[in-house]
């Protein structure tokens, strides 16, 4: 779907890696990026041309994203990009209740939280959808795939409800999780990485 002629988005990312998501951003939008590391921004900025080429405005948050979203003011994202687990070392503390609540005081009316969790190790989306569901929030996946039908990308979408998901580009695009209750609601004192184990 084009996005012309569509009103300035608002884009919060929690995890630069690369800063890939930048190159979406267009004239107008703002893209705010969280990353925990020095490193990866000066890689990001030194190796990658994603930031500097993006057509949004860019704006980089050195610091743990839970932390610097806790003390800043609402940033009143349209979307709002979980994308820090595809490693073999997952953020706990960005998948529970009390993060979930942290990022909807962030988040418009009418806006997402997508939490990008491609993984070889884990199976995030039954978790997220339990904490989605505690949060009486709408919830389902997007699993992107190339041409030949190979994974790209696997994203939960979490929205106040389902009429987020029914709109272009994701109209068709969302389906539901597999239910998985025993996993019980993650929190900031309950969670455990070991029943998700793929």
């Amino acid at each position: 779907m084009s996005l012309e002629g569509a009103a300035p988005r608002r884009v919060g990312v929690v995890g630069l890696g690369a800063g890939a998501l930048a190159a979406y951003g267009r004239a107008g939008d703002t893209y705010r990026l969280y990353e925990i590391n020095p490193a990866v921004i000066t890689m990001a900025r030194r190796d990658f041309t994603y930031l500097a080429d993006s057509a949004a405005t860019i704006e980089t948050v050195l610091g743990d994203a839970r932390l610097q979203l806790e003390r800043e003011a609402p940033q009143r994202y349209d979307i709002l990009i979980i994308d820090a687990f595809s490693g073999d070392s997952v953020p706990m503390h960005l998948v529970t209740r009390e993060a979930l609540r942290l990022y909807r005081r962030h988040v418009v009316d009418g806006g997402i939280v997508a939490f990008h969790i491609s993984n070889k190790f884990l199976d995030l989306a039954p978790a997220l959808r339990e904490i989605a569901l505690d949060a009486k929030l709408a919830v389902g996946m997007v699993r992107d795939r190339d041409a030949a039908g190979m994974p790209v990308s696997d994203w939960v979408l979490m929205a106040p409800d389902r009429s987020a998901f029914e709109k272009a580009p994701l109209a068709g695009a969302v389906t539901e999780i597999r239910a998985r209750p025993e996993l019980g609601v993650w929190t900031d004192d309950f969670n455990t990485i070991v029943r998700i184990l793929r």
